[in-house]
């Protein structure tokens, strides 16, 4: 009998992609980073599908500057501020330092408003960055390893 249909008899499925995925979700950054540019090697295509589909905002922070002042650059201020919210006072300071006056001064404006009853809407935001930030990988824009 097949292993596929040894496993839709047993009702198991093994998803090896998201397995993969959810253990680079949990390595440390550097760790992940050797990964990614080890497989980058062997399967560029690969490597990078599993290098955006692991992103997070948290690793947004380890960009360097170049990398992450475009993502934010193509940020609407008002999402970015949402977002940053959220974010430790250094990500707020590094991020905000990283694009043109006019909109970092927008974006600190909404960030510095009472949001603790906006967290769901600060939460989105983080997650429309993140999108963003894939969306200008897969245009090879930015890079994220």
């Amino acid at each position: 009998m097949s292993q596929n249909a040894e496993n839709e008899k047993t009702g198991i499925y093994i998803n090896g992609r998201q397995q993969v995925i959810e253990l680079l979700q949990h390595m440390e950054l550097n760790d992940k980073t050797k990964l990614l540019r080890n497989l980058k090697g062997r399967n560029p295509v690969l490597a990078k599908e599993l290098s955006e589909q692991c992103f997070s905002y948290e690793n947004l922070w380890a960009l360097d500057d170049e990398n992450l002042g475009k993502i934010l650059s193509m940020t609407k201020p008002v999402v970015l501020g949402l977002a940053l919210s959220l974010s430790s006072i250094k990500h707020q300071k590094r991020a905000l330092s990283l694009i043109p006056r006019d909109s970092a001064l927008k974006a600190y404006e909404v960030m510095t408003k009472d949001l603790s009853d906006n967290r769901r809407e600060c939460i989105r935001a983080q997650d429309k960055i993140i999108q963003s930030a894939i969306e200008l990988s897969r245009r090879q824009i930015v890079r994220f390893y």
